[in-house]
């Protein structure tokens, strides 16, 4: 994640005024990405960290959502809250490079490219034109993730499901919630 975000700070610092992504621009978390079980795992570590008043709120308004919502539905992210995200500094690797110009195979343009980025960035210059020093190397990226994630899932024998960010941070909350109430009623024993 470090050397993803300095990526980041460095394409921001070569191209200061085509970058627009910035604290309140909420776009790009409207779509439902999902992550890998290390990134679940990860997001389970802030969710626990939180106030247990902040996961009681996080947990209610994931309850009164729609668990049946299709997934391509336009929809914020369960952390989303007054345009801004709730584990910021615990995102995963998705959001973090979301909006920054990415070179991948999977991407197909038009102009046969296979370079892309936020819409409201680089408006004045071409994706081509863009040093290939400052954009992600998508493909790159996934499969270094992956790689950890196998060792993570094999270390502690889980399953490679890849889950979606509500279904990450539910299943944190519920574990979390349920692990404070058990240390609670232990606590209330004679």
């Amino acid at each position: 994640m470090a050397r993803v975000d300095a990526f980041g700070q460095a394409i921001g610092q070569r191209y200061p005024t085509q970058i627009t992504c910035q604290a309140g621009c909420d776009g790009c978390c409207y779509q439902q990405f999902t992550v890998f079980p290390i990134e679940a795992h990860h997001l389970a570590q802030a969710v626990a960290a939180l106030a247990p008043e902040v996961q009681q709120h996080l947990l209610a308004r994931l309850q009164s959502a729609d668990p049946w919502q299709i997934i391509d539905t336009a929809s914020p992210c369960v952390l989303l809250e007054h345009g801004r995200c709730s584990l910021y500094t615990h995102r995963p690797l998705i959001c973090r490079m979301h909006g920054f110009p990415i070179a991948s195979t999977m991407i197909e343009r038009p102009d046969g490219g296979q370079r892309d980025c936020c819409p409201l960035n680089f408006t004045d210059m071409p994706l081509q034109d863009i040093a290939p020093q400052a954009v992600y190397n998508l493909d790159l990226v996934n499969q270094t993730l992956a790689a950890i994630d196998h060792l993570f899932v094999q270390e502690h024998h889980l399953p490679a499901q890849r889950l979606t960010i509500r279904q990450a941070v539910l299943a944190a909350l519920t574990s979390t919630v349920a692990s404070a109430a058990c240390s609670t009623s232990v606590r209330e024993e004679p």
